[in-house]
């Protein structure tokens, strides 16, 4: 079968594996490609699917359709890039191994093994070379592990190797415990159905410029293609031999440092660093449209801008780094800015970073502390995503500013009305705020603690003077008044941190017996300096409470730096 794309033609026919696995083809797994990813559940898939269509040739015709590989090839020459099917490709050269090492007659070992390894022979002009050539970095592994003959008998532990390196001894290792269960007649009937009745449908186009289209639509089995797996592979072709294999490496080293979620994460950081607007536009699209050096020299835009910067993303997730480089408050901001259910503010901390000389730590920190009362300050009066972006767009413009619009920017600082906006919201009812309200306590109870605090177990609010007061209790004679309750039961002197799921019977208990059973930890003592606060206390009344929440307030006015402001409208219930 043969169609046209552009006037550049694509063939694509159905080959046994027996072609597949042949002279005819040398494959190579370029190095835009991401690694072998496949894990134990999709080889054993794999596995069953073929033995359920050798078993019942009645229901599949005694044939097995594996699916599609899409190729830059040449028709002439043999050599061929995997552009789609590399987990296939690789799972099923395994599964050959591990058929081939099992195999006790030493002539058919030999001759299963020229599926995997091609034997040097100048009346065809064939050299000696393994059929497929996974990418540099896995290649040696690949062939030392995997396709030399009886490497499968001796498999690395799975647990000493990492990423797609594991995954290829733990398929390994998955293909030998099933097949080491059947006898030699049935393993040799799973070889020969392989390779006469395993079908692959090959694709083969011979440019790169039209396998990319093809790359952009496709996905492997099971895995979707990130943006930044399109991207990757534009550059890189754009880079050409030789530049391709270094570049390609280096990319993957800043994605595997971030891990692929937080690499896509950073691309999208980067656009928005030179877009300053809310996005429109598929990040594979709106990347290359608004980040200039992408398009330029790819040498450059690997080593001045995404290493750079990939560096600087590692080091805000990094908080011990933080605290080295640029001090204790900066560390403290960077977490507070973490607990955020949004990532808008990220931007700018890299740019910032990024933009970072050698002697300007103490105005890094700055930035990095006055970041996060703005971050707060919409976080906490839930500012929508366009306010968001617009405002961190000022405040990157205030460092490196865009093209006038004519609109005068508003970035660090908070205006006065601002200030007093943002206090009036914490000295509200804040716990009501969902998600606002535990990082607004963490912050806090951070700030009050001595040498800081983590907060890397279970952590749960509770208030002290309960949401519903029972008749005749304690609490209803220390607060008679329903008005004044409902005043203070969800405002931050009101609220404590605990370690363990809030117990719902508990909630109602009087004071002294929620402070000895409930409010310390399963150790004993409390880890939290805002609930040892409450726990120092002798009882909880009105009195007490307001004057937790003045306290709590003031400490929250002088972490982000917000002036004393008339708050009675909050507290008149009082």
């Amino acid at each position: 079968m043969t169609t046209q794309m552009n006037l550049v033609k694509i063939d694509a026919h159905e080959h046994t594996i027996c072609d597949v696995f042949s002279d005819s083809y040398a494959f190579e797994i370029p190095p835009y490609q991401r690694p072998y990813a496949w894990e134990e559940h999709q080889a054993s898939e794999l596995l069953s699917d073929i033995l359920e269509a050798m078993d019942n040739s009645d229901a599949s015709g005694g044939i097995y359709f594996l699916g599609s590989i899409v190729l830059i090839k040449s028709p002439t020459d043999p050599q061929a890039k995997v552009i789609d099917g590399q987990q296939r490709l690789t799972t099923l050269t395994i599964l050959l191994a591990v058929l081939r090492d099992l195999t006790t007659n030493p002539l058919t070992r030999m001759k299963r093994g020229d599926y995997i390894y091609q034997q040097e022979d100048p009346d065809k002009g064939t050299k000696a070379e393994f059929r497929l050539l996974l990418r540099d970095k896995d290649r040696t592994f690949f062939s030392k592990s995997i396709q030399k003959p009886v490497s499968t008998d001796n498999l690395p532990d799975p647990k000493m190797l990492d990423g797609s390196q594991q995954r290829i001894a733990e398929n390994a290792r998955y293909f030998r415990s099933q097949l080491t269960q059947f006898d030699e007649a049935r393993r040799n009937n799973l070889f020969a159905f392989i390779i006469q009745r395993c079908y692959l449908v090959v694709v083969a186009v011979p440019t790169p410029q039209t396998a990319r289209r093809i790359f952009t639509v496709l996905n492997a089995r099971g895995m979707d293609l990130t943006p930044t797996d399109v991207l990757k592979a534009a550059l890189l072709e754009r880079a050409g031999e030789p530049l391709d294999t270094d570049l390609a490496k280096r990319w993957e080293a800043v994605e595997d440092a971030l891990g692929r979620d937080g690499f896509v994460e950073l691309f999208g950081h980067i656009r928005m660093i030179h877009e300053r607007d809310k996005p429109r536009i598929a990040l594979e699209d709106g990347f290359p449209k608004f980040v200039a050096s992408f398009n330029g020299d790819c040498e450059s835009f690997i080593s001045e801008v995404l290493e750079p910067l990939g560096d600087a993303y590692e080091l805000l997730n990094d908080s011990g780094d933080i605290q080295e480089q640029f001090g204790q408050d900066a560390a403290k901001a960077v977490r507070s800015l973490l607990r955020i259910d949004n990532k808008d503010w990220m931007p700018p901390a890299l740019l910032r970073l990024w933009r970072r000389k050698d002697n300007d730590a103490a105005d890094v920190a700055a930035f990095l502390i006055g970041l996060e009362r703005v971050a707060y300050f919409l976080f906490v009066t839930r500012a929508d995503t366009n306010e968001r972006i617009a405002r961190f767009s000022g405040v990157m413009d205030e460092f490196l500013p865009r093209k006038s619009d004519g609109q005068a920017t508003v970035g660090l600082s908070l205006s006065p009305a601002e200030s007093v906006e943002f206090t009036k919201a914490l000295n509200g009812p804040i716990y009501r705020l969902t998600r606002v309200c535990k990082p607004v306590l963490q912050r806090l109870d951070e700030s009050l603690a001595a040498g800081g605090a983590t907060y890397d177990t279970l952590v749960s609010i509770e208030h002290v003077l309960p949401q519903t007061v029972e008749k005749g209790s304690e609490w209803e004679l220390l607060f008679p008044d329903e008005a004044v309750r409902s005043a203070w039961t969800h405002r931050l002197g009101n609220l404590v941190l605990l370690t363990h799921r809030i117990n719902s019977s508990a909630s109602n208990w009087d004071f002294k017996k929620k402070k000895e059973k409930y409010f310390q930890s399963k150790k004993g003592a409390t880890t939290f300096a805002l609930t040892l606060r409450v726990l120092q206390a002798e009882e909880w009344t009105l009195e007490k409470l307001s004057q937790n929440q003045e306290e709590l307030l003031g400490k929250l006015r002088e972490i982000w730096q917000l002036p004393t402001v008339d708050s009675n409208s909050s507290t008149s219930a009082s």
